[in-house]
């Protein structure tokens, strides 16, 4: 691992024990602002997506946004023309909204949404779409004038984020008897898996490594993201880091 990569998986691990130890939504906030600042962004906000019919005020969990855009944002109800939720509500992964949007046709409130962002200093961001089995749809984003993330950052960043979600979910609803019930169902196989998935390993290499078929370690770690209620391998791989499966 170069010194970049143990940097940023450095940072993530901080974040990951200081969440660990918040006894609030504000303890996050905090904990997630350092990490923010270091990968370079100025203000960040985590909440669920409404319905077409709801305004999104009600659904903020965090919110590290300039008062000023947060305002004009919610009072607009600029959610349901935002090109960045729209985006985040058709894919699992987390994207650079310059990347993402690059040559993609915006309407006009679409285009005058990020224009504004920029007065704001968020001309570019970086977005992590959250999806749960049960349907539940969320984002965290982050706001700056430039991003510049390396691969090893995008991904320390997407589980960072998901981890701070549950988090805050969590810590929200109290939901401790649920998470010790999912501890118990991971097996030694399974708990070995998401090891391999954390350091990177997909699960054609998993197989080779496991001396297992590719299709029997896709079904095991399928089993598992529905254990963990997730529906991709960064949502797993920070759930599991949550639950103490990974440490």
């Amino acid at each position: 691992m170069d010194s970049e990569a143990l940097a940023t998986a450095n940072v993530m691990f901080d974040f990951i024990s200081d969440a660990a130890l918040a006894k609030s939504s504000e303890d996050i906030l905090k904990s997630l602002n350092r990490t923010a600042c270091h990968f370079g962004f100025s203000c960040f906000a985590m909440s669920g997506i409404p319905l077409p019919t709801e305004r999104i005020d009600p659904y903020f969990l965090l919110n590290a946004w300039p008062y000023e855009w947060f305002e004009r944002y919610s009072t607009g109800n600029y959610v349901h023309a935002d090109p960045v939720i729209h985006l985040s509500k058709m894919q699992d992964g987390a994207f650079v909204w310059s990347e993402a949007l690059q040559g993609q046709e915006l309407g006009r409130h679409a285009r005058r949404i990020m224009m504004e962002a920029r007065e704001f200093k968020m001309k570019d961001g970086y977005s992590v779409p959250l999806h749960t089995a049960d349907g539940f749809q969320a984002i965290i984003t982050f706001g700056a004038e430039k991003v510049d993330l390396s691969r090893a950052a995008r991904g320390a960043l997407h589980i960072i984020s998901i981890y701070a979600h549950n988090t805050v979910r969590s810590l929200l609803t109290k939901n401790v008897s649920s998470q010790d019930r999912r501890l118990l169902r991971i097996t030694a196989r399974e708990r070995e898996i998401i090891q391999w998935c954390a350091a990177g390993k997909t699960a054609v290499e998993i197989a080779a490594i496991l001396g297992r078929s590719h299709r029997t370690i896709q079904n095991e770690i399928l089993n598992v993201q529905r254990k963990l209620d997730v529906v991709n391998s960064a949502q797993m791989i920070a759930e599991s880091f949550r639950y103490g499966i990974l440490r």
